[in-house]
């Protein structure tokens, strides 16, 4: 028994030592423990300088071509078509003073002739009624004949008078109906809705086509209240007047603004404005009418400012790099555009600013620039 504790004791103490030498030893070999390197934070960012200038930012709208001068074509009176011109056609351009069409004239020919030779006939009787009337009114102070005669003369004188005078109105109205035979151009315009044909006859009041004025057209477009609210500052102004075919642009041309219109839209207050198309060479240089299209019309004039993107923008202020170190200044917003700002501040034209549109604040950071 003596052996067997003694064995375990013995057992016991090797155990003990191993573990103080364990202990020891790893202790004396653990590695020696360094403090971690805290590294700042750096950002990167794309700059750009700017510099103080007037802009004139624009924005779109949408309306469509029109012309103030529109028409029917009527000759007023009736009779056969004679005579049809070559442009009397849907889509031609006329000008001004140029015949369209004729009816027969011999009617109306005849009736100026019948009317101008009864009209001599009557002028002659005047003249003569006149001539017996001055023979009378002697004969009466010398009392040759009656008083009763005399007035007798003067009745017949006056009937011959009026009769004079209505045949002279009525050869004045049939020479009106001879030269309404003769259908005119009354200005420089294009033709639609044209229904003519040669033999056709037609009453005096039957439409035979419509035509607008191609040298009083104008572009009419449709503005938010905000605009139409300051519409006095856009009187004058230039526009340009984009006919589009789906991203592609086909044609553009300039206009004035000439007036905006006298009432408003009921649903959001804002309105319409007129723009008066000009100095085009020709016709085939303008849009045709009805033509819906984009116009891009100035929106002020902003002086001594300075325009930068949207993403340099961060609430009131911006961000400058100076040394490397991200530098806030605080700016004025003067005006909104897509895509850009016009800002009024601190700002020199050496200044790097930052337009990059970062997610935290990074106010008196590092920042290592990618572009400039």
């Amino acid at each position: 028994m003596s052996k067997i504790i003694n064995l375990k004791t013995f057992l016991f103490l090797i155990v003990i030592a191993l573990t103080v030498f364990t202990y020891k030893y790893l202790v004396s070999t653990k590695p020696e423990a360094k403090p971690l390197e805290v590294k700042e934070k750096k950002f990167y960012v794309n700059v750009i300088s700017t510099k103080k200038e007037n802009y004139t930012p624009t924005k779109d709208a949408y309306g469509k071509v029109v012309s103030n001068r529109t028409g029917d074509l009527r000759f007023g009176i009736s009779g056969r078509i004679k005579y049809i011109s070559e442009s009397f056609l849907n889509g031609a351009f006329v000008s001004n003073g140029q015949i369209l069409a004729k009816l027969d004239q011999r009617r109306y020919l005849l009736e100026v002739k019948k009317l101008k030779a009864q009209t001599e006939e009557l002028k002659n009787q005047l003249d003569i009624r006149q001539r017996q009337v001055k023979r009378f009114k002697s004969m009466l102070s010398n009392k040759v004949i009656s008083q009763n005669k005399y007035d007798n003369e003067l009745i017949l004188l006056s009937k011959n008078r009026s009769d004079y005078i209505k045949s002279k109105i009525s050869l004045e109205k049939s020479k009106e109906d001879l030269a309404d035979t003769v259908l005119k151009s009354e200005f420089n315009g294009r033709l639609f809705n044209v229904n003519i044909n040669k033999g056709q006859f037609i009453s005096g009041n039957e439409k035979v086509a419509n035509i607008f004025s191609t040298d009083d057209l104008e572009v009419e477009f449709v503005v938010s209240a905000q605009v139409y609210s300051k519409g006095n500052d856009l009187i004058g102004k230039q526009i340009e007047v984009i006919w589009e075919g789906g991203s592609t642009s086909l044609k553009k041309i300039s206009a004035i603004i000439s007036r905006a219109d006298s009432k408003t839209n009921e649903e959001d207050g804002g309105g319409k404005f007129y723009a008066k198309i000009t100095n085009l060479k020709n016709q085939q240089e303008k849009i045709p009418v009805g033509t819906f299209v984009r116009v891009n019309f100035p929106q002020g004039e902003f002086k001594n400012v300075f325009k930068l993107p949207e993403t340099s923008l961060y609430g009131d202020k911006i961000y400058i790099v100076e040394d490397g170190i991200a530098k806030k200044k605080k700016i004025n917003l003067i005006y909104k555009g897509p895509g850009y700002i016009l800002v009024t501040g601190n700002l020199t034209n050496k200044d790097l600013i930052v337009s990059t549109k970062m997610p935290e604040i990074f106010n008196k950071k590092k920042v290592i620039i990618l572009t400039n």
